[in-house]
């Protein structure tokens, strides 16, 4: 009896999660349904495949922005079968970016389903050496057609944002971030979760950074993102004017489009 009842909850648990996520289908036609054509769609292939979305007009300066982590879990403890954003904020606020250049890039097994596509690529090894080594190679080829980069990030994407920052033949003229986790190690730390598995020196980008061109937006209704993580970036940022912090009545994914129409060109003189 006893047993019958777990597994009814079980089931039942099953039913409700898998009608509260939208399949990948679902996902996929979303941002389909956003972009309406105005970006043409490309995919990167390295070691994974990245999947892209482009405006480009001219070899001017590109603005390129990089997804969230997406949907890697269903909830604190279940992982999700792929990562696909069911709300693709990085894509979102890239069209509201008035540069004739602009360049959006998914996440790993984001979008695009192989079989490298295992859950530890989006639960463990989002910064691992060779995902960090796709983005650099996707980076170098966009220099190489444009006169100058720009970077935005969205929330895990900024960790992405600031490591390409950090790597001096970018040459990387701005990196901005929006509730983003600008600060990895001190994330996992203060939420008490298992550090993210990498040999790459997280901790050494805030200092190779810091005479780049940084702007951080952090909405003050964000559950996600610890305030902690802002102030004490800032705190060791004070004297450099170089890194510019700007509170945002946004939550950690709501609010941001309307802040963005008026705010998408802010970069800071370095």
């Amino acid at each position: 009896m006893y047993y019958s009842f777990v597994n009814k909850i079980i089931i039942l648990f099953l039913l409700i999660t898998s009608c509260a996520v939208p399949s990948f289908d679902k996902r996929a036609d979303y941002i389909n349904e956003l972009n309406n054509n105005e970006f043409d769609e490309f995919v990167y292939q390295n070691s994974f495949i990245i999947y892209s979305l482009k405006k480009i007009n001219n070899e001017d300066e590109v603005v390129v922005y990089i997804e969230g982590d997406g949907l890697s879990w269903i909830d604190r403890f279940t992982p999700s079968s792929d990562p696909t954003p069911k709300n693709p904020l990085a894509f979102k606020l890239a069209k509201l970016d008035q540069n004739q250049n602009v360049v959006y890039l998914a996440r790993p097994c984001q979008y695009i389903q192989n079989n490298r596509c295992q859950r530890e690529i989006w639960t463990k090894l989002q910064y691992s050496n060779e995902i960090m080594a796709n983005y650099t190679n996707i980076l170098k080829e966009l220099k190489n057609k444009h006169s100058e980069v720009h970077l935005v990030g969205y929330s895990g994407g900024s960790v992405i944002a600031m490591y390409l920052a950090s790597i001096k033949e970018l040459d990387i003229k701005s990196v901005r971030t929006v509730a983003g986790n600008i600060k990895p190690n001190e994330f996992t730390q203060l939420l008490n979760i298992s550090p993210y598995r990498t040999s790459l020196n997280l901790n050494d980008i805030e200092k190779k950074i810091q005479f780049v061109s940084q702007s951080h937006f952090y909405g003050t209704k964000d559950k996600v993102i610890p305030k902690e993580l802002y102030t004490n970036y800032q705190e060791r940022s004070l004297n450099n004017s170089c890194i510019k912090f700007t509170k945002v009545n946004a939550t950690h994914n709501k609010k941001w489009e309307l802040f963005w129409q008026n705010n998408s060109n802010i970069k800071i003189n370095c």
